[in-house]
């Protein structure tokens, strides 16, 4: 019998459309060699949809296959993961698969709100909407008191359901974490690993030490609770109620170590000889974000709305043993079809009803033109966002304003920063 491959699913947070090299659309100062390598292994799909705006909701959409909204998860704090759906973690260990999660989790709480409940062996990370980069301690919890710190998610590190106070810039822990587990002997056991990185979102103004002089950065004057509330600090500078005019800079730092990051998996891959059998994913959570500074090409808006810039993301997938590499794949597809996907790749896997359909003929070289002819977009009522869109062939019907909290003042600092970049004001649908 055929050794079913290993998978290695890699997501980033708040990507910009146009923020790795390999996008045809890349940004002018945009260099992800790490990143890259994996579009010259697999293929990058140019018109790849997640199911929300925002991480939670499309998140949880990934991981199940499915259209969230069918539960009520519309936005921020609705609907949750609920424990009885079927999700990847859980239907690989079904057919013998050792399952791992490093990183980021946000599903709106629900009964399966934590990793050891989606199916995974072994959890390194977080519980939360984000993270700080730096300050994991148990000193620097106890320096801002737990409910500061709390707040500005420091300290919030965990392992299998236990703190973990660690020294390191996240992305590096996720990163070593993640190699040990690929180093592992895990006999003729494949796995599943998940490693969903903070990077690149806010608060992207603590940036990685090691990083600044290549850009030509000074470390941020961070937060200092004897002087003012965290909430008042990272509006001001986390959500663009000031424009640090390295901002862009800093959000290109956090993307290097991430580009870094990436490197790191696919050379130890290669080190322990089964590169050529692992299916390797790479995709954003949703679209860039405003106030990181991210760049989203010709699309439309960003984070938050349903226009392209909120919902369409970089994909990028690899697995060199039965997918032909260096290819650019047109057609509108969805992070929904990564279950199915994957499902296909190990071979007989049994799956539930899926709103996704799998990718593997266009990466066969069987099928063109996408998986998809309608996909539907609903945010619900939730902060008086809501508004759906649909997209069907070439036509997307957009029933949404932008929501307030993102009007005019950030989009004119998102627009002014340093780099300059053109009001992002046409909708590219393909």
């Amino acid at each position: 019998m055929a050794q079913k491959p290993n998978i290695v699913f890699i997501i980033a947070d708040d990507l910009g459309y146009g923020d790795l090299s390999c996008q045809p659309t890349s940004a002018e100062d945009i260099h992800t060699p790490g990143i890259d390598r994996l579009a010259g292994r697999g293929a990058l799909f140019t018109e790849a949809y997640t199911t929300s705006p925002i991480c939670s909701p499309s998140r949880t959409g990934m991981i199940t296959g499915k259209y969230q909204q069918r539960w009520g998860n519309y936005w921020f704090g609705q609907g949750g993961l609920p424990s009885a759906e079927m999700t990847i973690p859980k239907k690989l260990k079904e057919y013998g698969y050792r399952t791992k999660k490093v990183g980021k989790t946000h599903h709106n709480g629900g009964d399966a709100q934590h990793p050891l409940k989606h199916g995974f062996d072994e959890f390194y990370g977080f519980v939360d909407h984000s993270a700080d980069y730096l300050r994991h301690t148990k000193e620097e919890v106890d320096k801002h008191g737990a409910k500061n710190a709390k707040l500005a998610h420091i300290g919030i590190l965990e392992r299998n359901g236990e703190p973990s106070y660690d020294e390191g810039y996240t992305t590096d822990l996720f990163t070593d974490e993640a190699i040990e587990f690929i180093r592992r002997d895990h006999g003729d056991t494949p796995f599943y690993l998940e490693i969903s990185y903070n990077a690149v979102h806010q608060p992207i103004y603590v940036n990685h030490p090691d990083y600044l002089d290549r850009f030509g950065l000074k470390p941020f004057k961070l937060w200092e609770p004897d002087k003012e509330d965290y909430t008042t600090w990272h509006d001001r500078w986390g959500l663009l109620g000031e424009v640090d005019p390295d901002g862009r800079k800093r959000y290109l730092s956090t993307l290097a170590v991430l580009d870094d990051a990436v490197s790191k998996i696919v050379d130890v891959l290669g080190e322990k000889g089964i590169d050529e059998n692992t299916v390797v994913v790479f995709v954003s959570d949703n679209g860039g974000a405003y106030e990181n500074y991210a760049y989203n090409a010709a699309l439309k808006s960003g984070k938050y709305t349903l226009f392209e810039g909120g919902i369409r993301v970089p994909l990028l997938v690899s697995w060199p043993k039965r997918w032909q590499g260096g290819r650019v794949l047109d057609g509108m597809v969805s992070t929904m079809d990564l279950f199915a996907t994957l499902a296909d790749a190990v071979g007989g896997v049994v799956t539930p009803a899926l709103d996704g359909r799998s990718l593997a003929p266009m990466l066969e070289g069987k099928a063109v033109g996408g998986t998809h002819e309608t996909l539907v977009w609903d945010n619900g009522n939730a902060a008086k966002v809501g508004g759906f869109a649909v997209r069907k062939g070439d036509w997307k019907l957009v029933n949404h304003e932008l929501p307030a909290f993102i009007m005019k003042k950030r989009m004119d600092a998102y627009c002014e920063r340093e780099n300059n970049y053109d009001r992002p004001s046409k909708e590219y649908n393909g």
